[in-house]
């Protein structure tokens, strides 16, 4: 018979190091809009070196141009005041137009749906390298709920560029339809 484990699997008490962080930091919505400028233009540096999106030729103005509104609808979802330290329903996240031209602008541009993805994939890892690099400013007690508000919210911004992406290529297919004499 094998002798009972005495050594702890896991501290459940919290090391000298261990600090807890401080309330009263920065909020994430703070931060970001604190940091837009730098946020996007990481954005386009990553977008840049991407090989899925760097093949077209696009002027910087024309990749980022829709960006600043998308960071500024984050904001404004980051701000709203917060019921629970959970969101309590799938989705928080409203209709934006801007996310809707994104759609029917990239699609003119020549971008593929797996293009979007990248382009969204890179806004979530920009968005949260800025926090990283902020996280000394940063307020803990509202990071979890925080992270789960963005990682929502650009999903939702993806689904509605989707949306428009393809409702707007099967319109421009329609129109090239020819309709059967008879």
């Amino acid at each position: 018979m094998a002798a009972p484990l005495t050594v702890p699997i896991a501290h459940t008490t919290r090391l000298a190091d261990d600090k807890p962080q401080p309330a009263g930091g920065e909020s994430v919505a703070a931060i970001l809009k604190r940091c837009k400028t730098s946020l996007i233009a990481d954005w386009l540096t990553r977008t840049k070196k991407t090989p899925e999106l760097n093949h077209l030729h696009l002027s910087d103005e024309q990749r980022t141009g829709y960006l600043p509104k998308l960071v500024d609808d984050l904001v404004v979802s980051l701000s709203r005041p917060k019921l629970s330290d959970l969101p309590d329903k799938d989705s928080d996240a409203g209709a934006s137009p801007t996310v809707v031209q994104h759609g029917n602008l990239r699609r003119t541009q020549g971008y593929s749906p797996a293009m979007l993805i990248h382009e969204s994939r890179i806004l979530q890892v920009t968005v949260f390298g800025t926090l990283h690099e902020n996280l000394s400013m940063l307020d803990f007690n509202l990071l979890l709920p925080d992270a789960m508000i963005i990682a929502d919210e650009v999903d939702a911004q993806l689904t509605q560029t989707m949306e428009s992406f393809t409702n707007g290529a099967h319109k421009s297919a329609k129109t090239h339809l020819v309709k059967p004499k008879g």
